[in-house]
């Protein structure tokens, strides 16, 4: 079968691999894999994988083919997402429902095990999320990344009704927090880096989009309180991953409010403890999700509330045109690969 396979430190081939054999895990034949701004991390080095080869792709979505023998929750046939964490299952942390603060976690698909750019993959059982008929492959797999990243990061935020959410970057995680911060009745606005953002941000819901200008970051916390009458936002949250940014993003918020930190970066965030104190605010991490996470995102989908923003559609063949698409930053929404 075919992979996106690293067989050293910063490249990649599409190569013929053998086919994962049948044992303990479901082995689920590929419809439609994500390409995320993750891969260019671990190919530039900021993740390193365990060891070489490693078969890139975190975000997949396919139809079972093969059930070991006393699983019951998936059939040969289903139409599943592919939740990529594989927790230890007996942790605090696992027991409770957030697998992705696991204490001793067995591995993650495309980070520490080989991922999904391949035409089958070998999941456990208990990481497949069965698709309604109405979601999409191409939905459910950047459902299993961005979309279950939105909805774990709103939830850490308490997002409610009449509330207003800042979004720092429109791509497709950003997007997906716009449409899950919609669908929770919150306004929404959007901070994009060029107008040819604004269309993708006011298709997500975004009510206004702030695009940067001459000043950059620098500006960002005013214009924050420009278009929310001086109040600021309740809640932040930083995908771009720039010391400028976050501290923007901190400094814009209103009274008690949320930053959420969800993007990777080697960039510091330094401040004085009495910004958040006199007003406080607050600034937090979320980790990509648990799968209760990933289970409401499919949920959201199939009632309408949140989909896929596709730039193109390419066969596993073609994955580095739209790895260097990205890495160009040429792309509006999201590259897919599809079977």
């Amino acid at each position: 079968m075919k992979a996106v396979v690293m067989q050293e430190a910063g490249t990649y081939e599409v190569a013929e691999v053998p086919e994962p054999e049948r044992g303990d895990l479901v082995l689920v034949e590929s419809r439609a894999a994500g390409i995320c701004g993750t891969e260019l991390h671990i190919l530039d080095g900021m993740l390193e994988p365990p060891g070489y080869p490693f078969i890139l792709g975190h975000e997949g979505a396919g139809v079972v083919t093969y059930v070991p023998e006393g699983v019951t929750n998936v059939a040969v046939g289903d139409r599943v997402a592919i939740y990529n964490f594989v927790g230890c299952g007996t942790c605090h942390w696992c027991r409770t429902g957030c697998e992705e603060v696991c204490t001793d976690p067995v591995g993650q698909l495309g980070f520490s095990s080989d991922g999904t750019f391949r035409d089958i993959v070998p999941v456990p059982a208990a990481n497949c999320v069965k698709l309604p008929d109405n979601v999409s492959f191409e939905d459910a797999a950047l459902l299993s990344c961005s979309g279950m990243t939105a909805v774990h990061a709103l939830r850490l935020a308490d997002v409610r009704f009449g509330d207003t959410v800042v979004v720092d970057g429109v791509g497709g995680v950003g997007l997906m927090v716009m449409q899950a911060a919609v669908a929770a009745g919150a306004q929404v606005i959007a901070i994009a880096d060029s107008d040819a953002r604004t269309p993708l941000a006011k298709d997500a819901g975004a009510s206004s989009v702030i695009v940067l200008d001459e000043r950059g970051y620098d500006a960002v916390a005013d214009r924050i309180r420009e278009a929310t009458d001086g109040r600021g936002a309740d809640h932040f949250f930083e995908l771009v991953g720039t010391t400028a940014s976050m501290l923007a993003g901190v400094r814009g918020l209103a009274r008690r409010g949320t930053a959420v930190i969800i993007g990777y970066t080697d960039d510091e965030l330094q401040m004085h403890p009495v910004e958040l104190i006199l007003s406080e605010a607050r600034v937090i991490g979320s980790v990509a999700a648990a799968r209760q996470d990933l289970e409401t995102a499919v949920a959201m989908c199939a009632r309408g509330e949140l989909r896929a923003q596709i730039d193109t559609r390419y066969p596993i063949e073609e994955f580095g045109t739209g790895i260097e698409r990205l890495r160009k930053r040429e792309v509006n929404g999201r590259n897919v690969l599809t079977w």
